[in-house]
């Protein structure tokens, strides 16, 4: 057990180590699909496309330069013609961008594979030209190009289901600049398991979902993954490739929640027998769990685990986006799932990104390591076990010392309450509360730290006890929605200081105050 635990902390740090490369995936600041002609407010120049090719004109004044996979492919075109006239070969160099097997592209893998089951075939590599005030290039299907850099920022060139589209890095990205750790559960081996690769000949082509709405890509499924489990056999398609290394992207009942919507997994080379581990500890998130400009591809059609897969890496609390850098903010939460269903889209619109977490049933540790704030909801402490309680007391310890905002909300502000003052106890503090504060009849108790001005978004304090923690009430016989639509309307609501009349209004004075703070 003590070298499994070990093997699998040296993998996470070469995962971690990987993304935070300067030009990594965290660097990723854009995506622009290219027209004839393109360009935007901040682009270096005007791209154009002709025949295949696209061409960068640079603004006057921009100084550019090849990025490295473009130096090297120029460098070997050169080479490529002296061997031409000398006749003697020099050694080949890789064209493809070195990747590492810890951090999985964004490309399907349809180009890397051929036909034949009998026969596969190295992928065709971009071609590149310096013209006088710019850069040219051409991809392969599927491709990829580092292309060239203005200061601090990489130019990217793809190739995603014959459209061309131009990706920025920025090695001053503020996402690169927070990335601490991706966060994962704790290593398992009971979701370790022995499987058997079956291959398919010829491989079968798929049509595939992706992380872009408007973008579906094929891909070849190299055969069947088989392995036993507690719940029965499970079948699975891997793509990839038998020879260089098979990958298994899935779904599981994780997905959404301290998940993102789907992850992949490396399962190397299948020995000759088709056996091979399946290690699901292993399991990573594709870069669309980073950035909101990735063409990740989704699984096949089918390839969902019958199980939760609470092993591997969860959802990253930090996502970039057109908004910028979201506000990542973790909500335990028990209210009826009607009003969950109702409320839970208001957070996205209104700049929060919520991590939903039932404190009756997800049990995992969360660490709170890039998490804004933490709330906790819910009316009825009658379902929560013993475990449960203690975990949420002890999350809202955990902000409490680190001084993250927390707040709770109906009968959930009690683990508040009882964290902060466990916490003063600890630091020897004495602060002569006899008596807790309690709502007037009707009305919802909302507590919360220091660290929130409530009267800034609109929120009156009803009491502040001698600890620090901050008392505000809310009617419970207001509506659910709001007749306010556009979120110009509740911004001008707050400005103006107005009654709030919804729970809506409610949600987004609190993500004001989240925000605020950050």
């Amino acid at each position: 057990m003590n070298q499994f635990v070990t093997e699998w902390n040296t993998w996470r740090d070469s995962r971690n180590s990987a993304l935070a490369k300067p030009f990594g995936w965290l660097s990723v600041v854009g995506l622009h699909w290219l027209d004839q002609e393109s360009t935007w407010p901040e682009a270096p120049g005007t791209f154009t496309v002709e025949d295949g090719w696209v061409t960068i004109a640079l603004e006057p004044g921009i100084k550019a330069g090849p990025a490295a996979e473009t130096f090297d492919l120029m460098s070997e075109s050169q080479t490529d013609a002296t061997t031409a006239s000398t006749g003697v070969t020099a050694p080949s160099t890789s064209a493809a961008r070195a990747t590492s097997p810890s951090v999985p592209s964004d490309t399907s893998t349809l180009p890397t594979v051929s036909d034949r089951a009998d026969q596969e075939t190295a992928p065709a590599r971009p071609q590149v030209r310096v013209e006088d005030n710019g850069f040219s290039a051409r991809l392969p299907e599927g491709g990829s190009l580092s292309w060239f850099t203005v200061g601090s920022v990489l130019y990217e060139l793809i190739d995603r289901g014959g459209r061309l589209g131009v990706r920025v890095r920025d090695s001053k990205s503020p996402l690169l600049g927070k990335f601490f750790e991706v966060p994962a559960f704790d290593p398992d081996p009971d979701f370790v398991f022995l499987g058997r690769f079956t291959r398919f000949d010829p491989f079968k082509t798929f049509t595939i979902e992706t992380a872009q709405e408007d973008l579906q890509l094929q891909t070849q499924a190299a055969g069947i993954v088989t392995f036993e489990t507690k719940q029965g056999e499970v079948s699975l398609l891997a793509t990839g490739c038998p020879k260089t290394g098979l990958q298994l992207d899935f779904h599981d009942s994780t997905n959404g929640k301290t998940t993102p919507a789907w992850r992949t997994l490396d399962l190397g080379v299948p020995n000759q027998d088709g056996s091979l581990v399946i290690d699901f500890n292993r399991a990573v998130n594709y870069p669309f769990a980073f950035t909101a400009f990735a063409t990740c591809p989704a699984p096949i059609e089918g390839n969902v685990v019958p199980f939760e897969v609470t092993a591997g890496e969860r959802r990253p609390p930090f996502f970039y986006s057109e908004a910028g850098i979201n506000v990542p903010f973790l909500f335990y939460v028990w209210w009826d799932e009607d009003s969950a269903e109702v409320t839970r889209p208001w957070y996205s619109r209104f700049g929060l990104d919520i991590t939903i977490l039932n404190p009756a049933h997800d049990d995992g540790r969360v660490s709170l390591v890039g998490f804004d704030g933490i709330a906790m909801s819910g009316g009825d402490l009658s379902v929560l076990g013993r475990k449960a309680r203690s975990r949420l007391i002890d999350i809202a310890t955990e902000a409490l010392t680190s001084r993250i905002p927390v707040i709770g909300l109906g009968a959930y502000s009690e683990f508040v309450i009882q964290a902060q003052r466990e916490l003063r106890h600890q630091q020897g503090y004495d602060d002569g509360i006899e008596s807790e504060y309690e709502a007037s009849e009707g009305r919802l108790l909302i507590v919360m730290n220091n660290e929130l001005d409530p009267q800034q978004a609109g929120f009156d304090i009803v009491h502040t006890d001698a600890s620090g923690l901050i008392y505000v009430e809310m009617p419970f016989d207001i509506p659910l929605e709001s007749d306010l639509t556009e979120v110009e309307e509740f911004q001008a609501a707050l400005e103006a200081d107005r009654p709030i009349t919804s729970w809506q209004e409610f949600d987004y004075r609190m993500v004001a105050l989240i925000r605020g703070h950050r």
